[in-house]
């Protein structure tokens, strides 16, 4: 039987491509920092959900939460710089799915750690169209991404064979489709079977 990270990659590749290219025709029709402004307000509406509903459960093993590092402080970080006046609304909690237990949380936080490794690339073309400041959260504060990344696959890997992988799977999609709703509100999963 294949790993827990080797079925995710495999069976949320379509949510987590559907939701990469709205991220990516998003950002291409940034034209000024105020677009990205509001782009970077969904990323932090995600971020911060799914950080605030999982990381309680990471408390359950030590490695876990030894490993996994809130980034959504890096977007306060990014509108600070970028002098925002505006006051952030949190309420991207109602298109997210709610994790249960440590299993659900890791999943769900499966979707941050694997989209940071996309980050570096988002910087470059965010720059590219025109935004010089507040690419923090982007460029990431992790020194080697691929080994942090390969740590956290490791992570998931422990959890037993006795779980419901298929579950865990249904739950990551459901955080990307998640993730869509808070990037435009009339996303739907299209799912290729």
């Amino acid at each position: 039987m294949a790993n827990l990270s080797e079925i995710l990659k495999s069976e949320t590749l379509t949510s987590h491509k559907q939701v990469e290219k709205l991220v990516i025709d998003q950002i291409k029709k940034i034209n000024n920092e105020d677009d990205y402004i509001a782009l970077l307000e969904k990323f932090y509406l995600f971020y911060q959900g799914i950080e605030e509903l999982s990381f309680p459960y990471l408390q359950e093993q030590q490695a876990a939460a030894e490993l996994c590092e809130k980034r959504s402080p890096l977007i306060l970080q990014d509108f600070e710089e970028l002098q925002t006046g505006k006051a952030i609304a949190i309420g991207g909690l109602s298109a997210l799915p709610i994790p249960q237990n440590y299993p659900e949380a890791l999943v769900a936080l499966y979707v941050l750690e694997g989209s940071s490794l996309g980050g570096p690339y988002i910087a470059k073309m965010l720059e590219k169209r025109g935004i010089q400041r507040g690419l923090n959260f982007f460029r990431g504060d992790q020194a080697d991404f691929m080994q942090h990344w390969q740590q956290f696959k490791n992570l998931l890997n422990e959890i037993p064979e006795t779980t419901d992988y298929e579950h865990l799977t249904d739950f990551s999609n459901a955080v990307f489709t998640g993730f869509g709703k808070i990037l435009d509100k009339n996303y739907q999963l299209a799912y290729s079977s």
